[in-house]
């Protein structure tokens, strides 16, 4: 593993684009791991994924095109729920620079992560909009310019496998239904927790819609917006930003 030193270093490397991206890295307690050493690969290389609302309704949605194909590769990272930082970078010297949010959700295998499809329910753990006040201006995204998103694990999360799945979209025309760029990792999360299932839960596909106002909206509309609603559902346990850590260029 590798220290947050290591993507500084290599920010000063030629990037494949700073307009496409992955995010091959999982980041443990400030180590980042090797490129899918416990991220799932998928079939659509440094492509964001928009189809004009054909993938909001596709299973592709979940991890991405083709990503069943990579399922059993990834090891299972193992963490402690309200003690260990987690996160994701991107690839070696990419910077996110298209205007948008960043999400991050959890959905409990039924048994092995390696076997899982991500069928099953979604909580969002983490995320991402615009500083506050926010001008319109694309560097007003908390997103912008950054290679790397940590936080800490909520302790409110039942002990098992799960798939986390990061997702940014850009919110810029000219495709109506955005870009996706998103991958998921493999955790075995260790936790004592026995209160409530975490809620409210969503389905990909199903959670988002062509009609959602996360959506919809276009960052280079005018006039200039400066108000954006996040997508999906209220973040579990809470929808504060308490457990955010950082995202350093």
């Amino acid at each position: 593993m590798k220290h947050f030193a290591f993507l500084a270093a290599a920010a000063v490397l030629p990037a494949c684009t700073t307009a496409h991206y992955l995010f091959p890295h999982l980041i443990l307690n400030g180590q980042v791991t090797q490129p899918f050493e416990y991220v799932r690969e998928h079939d659509n290389g440094f492509q964001p994924s928009w189809d004009d609302g054909r993938f909001l309704q596709s299973k592709d949605i979940r991890c991405n095109k083709g990503s069943e194909n990579h399922m059993t590769a990834p090891k299972t990272a193992k963490v402690v729920a309200g003690k260990d930082t987690i996160g994701f970078a991107s690839n070696v010297g990419t910077h996110l620079q298209h205007p948008g949010p960043l999400t991050v959700y959890l959905s409990k295998a039924p048994g092995d992560v390696k076997q899982y499809d991500g069928s099953g329910d979604w909580f969002k753990v983490f995320q991402l909009g615009t500083k506050s006040p926010w001008d319109g201006n694309d560097k007003g995204w908390l997103t912008w310019d950054k290679q790397h998103f940590t936080f800490k694990l909520p302790a409110e999360i039942p002990a098992g496998q799960y798939l986390m799945r990061v997702e940014h979209i850009a919110t810029h025309p000219p495709y109506s239904a955005k870009q996706f760029f998103l991958q998921c990792a493999h955790l075995d999360i260790q936790s004592s927790y026995v209160g409530a299932a975490p809620s409210p839960t969503i389905k990909f596909p199903g959670g988002y819609s062509m009609q959602d106002p996360a959506i919809k909206f276009d960052s280079w509309a005018k006039p200039i917006p400066t108000l954006y609603s996040l997508p999906g559902p209220k973040m579990w346990p809470n929808n504060n930003m308490l457990n955010y850590v950082g995202g350093t260029s």
